[in-house]
């Protein structure tokens, strides 16, 4: 999805760029953002051409200051696991990004950037200004403790200090952390295996 108009007929970038006099007046807009529950959502998007299949992304946003990320995540994951039937070398992809407040240089003015990008040509899913580290694969519930749930604010300004550069703006603090989770089903090997275990029901079956 490029950067467009939503449904409800905002834009994607005026979302981004809305600016405002200052933090408290900000953020007295976003009060969702502020929530002490985490949020979750799931997106499932069919994808063809060479390959024929599904992509799932659950996006988990989170207070920055939240003391439930752990727990949160161990059940979130425990919840796909039982969704999703992973075999081989597959497994959930986890990319870390965030929601910020940027500081604009020219008078005391505001915005928030989203750390979720929705432009088809960002494969990761997270805005390269945002996204932290690298990705993480999770195939086992022991996997979970590998994704960073630790955050210090002052480092991670340091950290992006030059990620707006070019722009005029600098990142003032940090409003969320956001979990980006991708799963990817590819249907005619799904089908295959799916026909591979039927075949061999049917050979037990007989045999007996």
């Amino acid at each position: 999805m490029e950067r467009g108009t939503l449904r409800s007929g905002e834009r994607f970038a005026a979302r981004n760029y809305s600016y405002y006099s200052s933090v408290e007046e900000l953020l007295s807009h976003h009060q969702r953002l502020l929530a002490q529950e985490p949020a979750v959502s799931t997106r499932v998007t069919r994808i063809a051409g060479l390959s024929v299949g599904t992509l799932f992304q659950t996006t988990v946003r989170f207070r920055f200051d939240s003391s439930v990320i752990r727990p949160t995540l161990r059940r979130i994951f425990f919840d796909l696991f039982r969704e999703h039937t992973l075999g081989g070398e597959s497994g959930f992809e986890v990319v870390v990004t965030f929601n910020a407040v940027l500081s604009h240089s020219v008078g005391p003015s505001f915005s928030l950037f989203y750390g979720h990008d929705h432009r088809a040509s960002n494969v990761a899913g997270a805005a390269h200004e945002l996204k932290f580290g690298e990705t993480t694969i999770v195939r086992s519930l022991a996997d979970v403790d590998s994704i960073p749930t630790d955050f210090d604010q002052a480092a991670l300004l340091r950290s992006h200090q030059r990620a707006f550069e070019s722009s005029g703006v600098s990142i003032h603090s940090f409003v969320n952390i956001v979990y980006l989770v991708y799963r990817y089903v590819d249907i005619r090997t799904s089908e295959a295996r799916r026909s591979a275990n039927l075949d061999q029901g049917t050979s037990l079956g007989a045999s007996r």
